[in-house]
Order: C-alpha cells, then structure tokens, then sequence
C-alpha cells in the first residue's frame, strides 16, 4: 500500500521541530510533566520525531515496523474510506485494541468510557484528552483521508512515549525519595534494589506515593507490600528475570571492563527496565487475570457467562477469598451486572474480569494495566479472515463455528438463535453484517459468553476503580449485611425462579445498534452484489475456456491414432509420399495435440 506522507512545508517543520526536540525525546516524553496536564509543543515533537522516523532505518523505525507487524491482522478488516484511509473514530478504536490486547493498557481518551467511539473531545491538555490531540496533529500533517497503517503506528508509539514518560517519572520520585541523583550512578547493589522495589511499590499502590518525602516509612513498609499486594513477591521474581534478560539481549554494548552487576547502577539503564516493565508486565498480569476468570467459572451453573451474585460473594462467605466482594451499584457502574431478573441479579463473568477494578497502576490520569481482552484475539481472526469491514451472515456463521476459545469447542453447530440474530443484523444493515458495531459486539458475547464482554449503549457512566467510587459514593465493598440480605432473598426465589436448563437465547439482547464510525451500508451492499455477480461468470468463462482445450486435445490424441493406425497397416515404402500417408500439416497437428493432451 502506497503510504501517503505530509506537503514539504509539512516535512520543514518535522523536522525543525524533531531538531529542536532531540533532547526531550531521548527517553521518550521523560520530560513530560508529572501532573495531569502536558505541554502541546512537547507531544507535537514526539509526534513529528516519530513520523520523521517512518522515512528512516535507525531503532525507532524497527520499533513502528514491530508495531505495524501487530497492526496488520486487525487494520485488514477495518472500515476505510474511498481512498483506502481510516478516521479518527476508527483509528481511536484500532488503538485501543492494540494497546488492550497487546499491553493490557487501558489509555483514558483511547477507551470509550461511556462515550461514542467517534465523540468529539475538548483539546484541552489533559492527558486523557491527548489521544484526541495527537490525531488532530496527524491529520493536519498527513491529511484526513490519508491515515493508514503506517500513520497507525506512529500514533501508537506516540501514545507509548506517553505511558514511558508517566512510569519514567515515577522512577526519577523512587530516586528523589532516597535522596539519589539521576544524574550519578548509583553506589551498590542495595541502591539499585532499593530503586526498583520502591518504584514497584508507586507503581503497584499508588496510595504509597503519599509518604515520598519519607524513605524511613517507604523502607519499612516492604515487608507489609505482600499482604497489601498477594503478587508482590512474584512480581519482584519477574522483574529480576527481566533484569537478566536485558542484560543478555544488550550483551555486545556492555564494556568488558566493567561488571555485569553494575549495569544497572546508571539511569538510562534503569529507565530501560522501567519502560520494559510497562511494556510488558500487563502480560505477566494476565496469569493473574486468568486465575480469576476459572474461580468465576467454577462457580458458574450454566456457561452462559453469568454467575449469580449470591454465588460471585460465596468464597468471601466462606473466608475462601476475598476477590469478589464488590457492591450491586459498583457492578451497575462497572458494566458487570446482570438485573433483568431483579431477584436473582447475575454478574458477567468478562464485563468484571476486564473491568477497571481489576486494573494495576490507577494513579496515572493517562493510563492504567488491566486484564487482556481475550475477545479481541477472536476479532483479529475474523477480520484476517474477512479483510473487510463488513460480511455476509452465512460467511461470518461458518467463520466463527471453526473459531475455538478457552471455554468454546470447536468446530460446532452454531444455534439456529445466533444465526436468526446475525439475520437480524444484516437486515438492518442491506444484507451485510458491521463487524465494528455495538450489534455484533452483542453477537460476539452470545457466541463466546464467557471471553467477549456485554458491550453497553454509549451515554452510560464512564467505570471507576475502586478509589473513584469510594470517593464519589462511599465503599464499593458489600457489608456482610447487605451480602446476608441477598443470600435471604435469593433462598426464598430459587425454586420458583431457577430454570433447569438456560440457553443462549435467553441473553440479554438489544437491537440498538451504533457504529464505530458511517458506513455508507447500501454502497458496500452493491459493491458485494457485484462480486457475487461476477464470480459465476468467471466461472462459466473458466469453465468455457477447459472445454475448449480438452475438445482440442481430444482431436490432436484422434488423429494421432489415426496416423498410427494407418502406419501399421500400409508400411512405408521408402518414397516420400505413399498411398497411406497423411498431410504433413495433419501429422505435425497430432504431435502437437499430444503433446497438449498433458497439460489438460
């Protein structure tokens, strides 16, 4: 795909700005500031120093390559305009796939949080309004029509400069608590332990930031972190294997003259760590995410995605443990809770595992680390598969019975209710299913209940963690009263209420429908009607074409046995020309007619 780049005068300013900003950028936006605003001349150069990078072959243009490798899957079956671009909504929607997916990162300003993909965001620098500015500065540059894949990278590792600038100036308060200077290497190995478990300890309970001016009582907090935080001590396992790996991947720059030891006693080495520990550490996280994800499956009764939530209390009940004990109207907020039966309330098992509350790194107004979206993973496969941005019902039906899960066999029969619903779908949309709309999103959660989450209407409460909610509306943590209150109710309705056997039709369904950005539906309808149109005729051509050549053949194969015939039966008689031979141009036919016999 041809890429389209910014005018000269664009390209001018590029790279005065890219100049001017070499400094800044060395360790990504380190620069940046560490409160909720950032400066807008400090993202233009990082966007610009990245967009010079896609004309280049140094580091930064192998790391937009990497990005563009993830892209690739998923960009395929997006939504494009005529000239093959994608805008803003969409790019908002692929960028927050990505980073989900890819990092577990959930980016403010990325994320729909209760608004619509293609919702208009003031340019106000808050850091969650900054995905919305660097766009804008993209498009200027490259122009509206013309974001693609390549314009997609830069956006991510724009936005990636970003999340290392925010985990970098954590690292630069772990240093300043303990009276270090970035600027000197440090003296020991204690002081790089030191270093790292502090930063772990800002960046794992942000409430600790709270006593930074106090070394005394962040040292003597540590060994209280693992009853704060039960993966603490895994985590600091992991980031001593990483440290390991580092140093071997960055073997050929280390002096021989100095000791593998003390490769990290210097900043930039330690802020390498830290970028690579939020690069990486939403995969680490995720065995977590999935631990949590079979408690809830062993106490789900049907595999509907659901778990009653007198059931979701039971092991806090009975001091099993003590994950899931999160009040109704926080599971409301969360997205999480089933109330169609209002006695019998139900909690969707995705909507809480990938809710913000199971979220690490709340501190940062930009971003946060959550669980990874196993439904995205089934979305690249359907759009590697499709290469489009919308499909025919009967193709996406046999796409996803052969598409297996963690919780989903497969191949299987789909149910004759999801194939009436994706009917319904392409009914509403000239024949043709949207795969980036909120109506197959609910498809995808009836089909896989238990990877892709219940999508809800935009115009709802943007979710909270658990420190948002305390502080707006008090505990989001259910008393032992109001867990009793419901097990009572739930006691006195289990007969009359319980059904023996719940399917997938029974499912909460809507047929609200709301796109990721306006498809022109009955365009797209025509232009795949043209192509099933076209696909019989070229088979009758083809068809047509392999007649013709075996009937020829055929011909050149019977004159050939004529001519042999003819030759056993009136031998030659040394002339030229005898009573039996043949013509000459029927003779060089028949060789040439067997020799075409083969390719037929």
């Amino acid at each position: 795909m041809a890429r389209a780049f910014p005018s000269r005068s664009s390209w001018c300013m590029v790279m005065v700005l890219a100049a001017v900003g070499a400094a800044e950028a060395r360790y990504g936006l380190r620069a940046a500031e560490s409160t909720e605003r950032v400066s807008r001349d400090l993202v233009a150069k990082q966007l610009f120093s990245e967009l010079t990078a896609m004309l280049g072959h140094d580091a930064r243009r192998e790391r937009l390559t990497r990005i563009e490798t993830l892209m690739r899957p998923s960009y395929t079956g997006l939504p494009k305009n005529k000239h093959g671009g994608i805008d803003q909504a969409v790019s908002r929607y692929a960028l927050h796939r990505y980073f989900v997916m890819h990092r577990g990162w959930h980016i403010r300003g990325l994320a729909p949080d209760g608004e619509k993909w293609n919702a208009s965001s003031s340019t106000a620098m808050l850091k969650s309004k900054m995905p919305t500015f660097i766009l804008e500065l993209l498009e200027e540059s490259v122009g509206r029509r013309h974001i693609g894949l390549g314009e997609l990278a830069v956006l991510a590792a724009t936005v990636e400069d970003l999340v290392h600038g925010d985990t970098i100036e954590l690292l630069r308060m772990a240093y300043g608590t303990h009276g270090l200077s970035v600027h000197e290497p440090l003296a020991s190995i204690e002081q790089e332990q030191l270093v790292i478990k502090t930063y772990l300890l800002y960046f794992l309970l942000p409430w600790t930031q709270e006593a930074q001016d106090n070394a005394t009582e962040i040292v003597e907090f540590f060994p209280e972190a693992p009853a704060a935080y039960p993966g603490w001590d895994d985590t600091v396992l992991w980031v001593e294997d990483l440290k390991e790996s580092i140093k071997y991947q960055n073997r050929g720059e280390h002096n021989p003259f100095e000791h593998r030891d003390e490769y990290f006693r210097h900043f930039a080495s330690m802020a390498h760590l830290a970028e690579t520990i939020i690069d990486k550490i939403g995969m680490f996280q995720d065995i977590e995410c999935r631990m949590i994800k079979n408690l809830l499956l062993d106490l789900e009764e049907r595999n509907d995605g659901r778990v009653l939530l007198t059931k979701f209390w039971g092991p806090y009940m009975k001091d099993e443990h003590y994950y899931f004990t999160e009040t109704p109207a926080f599971l409301k907020n969360l997205g999480a809770l089933d109330d169609a039966d209002p006695l019998r309330p139900s909690v969707i098992v995705p909507n809480i595992i990938y809710a913000r509350s199971n979220c690490l790194a709340t501190s940062s107004s930009f971003h946060s680390v959550c669980c990874v979206d196993q439904c995205n993973v089934l979305m690249e496969t359907l759009e590697r598969n499709v290469a489009h941005g919308v499909a025919r019902p009967g193709l996406i039906a046999e796409l996803v019975a052969a598409l297996p899960s963690d919780t989903v066999a497969a191949p299987r029969n789909l149910s004759g209710s999801l194939r009436r619903k994706l009917d319904m779908i392409a009914a509403r949309h000239s024949g043709h299913v949207p795969l980036h709309g909120r109506m197959f999103a609910l498809w995808m959660h009836h089909a896989f209940p238990n990877e892709c989450p219940f999508p809800h209407a935009s115009g709802t409460e943007a979710p909270m963690t658990h420190d948002e909610w305390s502080e707006r509306f008090g505990d989001s943590l259910a008393t032992d009263e109001e867990m009793q209150r419901y097990m009572v109710l739930d006691n006195s309705t289990t007969d009359v209420a319980k059904p023996q056997e719940v399917h997938e039709d029974v499912i909460m369904w809507s047929e609200e429908e709301e796109l990721v950005t306006q498809l022109d539906m009955e365009e797209l309808s025509s232009l795949g009607q043209e192509g099933y149109q076209g696909t019989p005729a070229l088979l009758s051509l083809l068809r047509l074409v392999a007649m013709a050549t075996a009937g020829f053949a055929t011909i050149g194969v019977f004159w050939e046995s004529i001519r042999s015939s003819i030759s056993l039966v009136c031998p030659r008689l040394g002339i030229e020309k005898s009573p039996c031979s043949l013509p000459r141009w029927f003779s060089e036919a028949g060789r040439a007619g067997a020799a075409k016999s083969h390719f037929v």
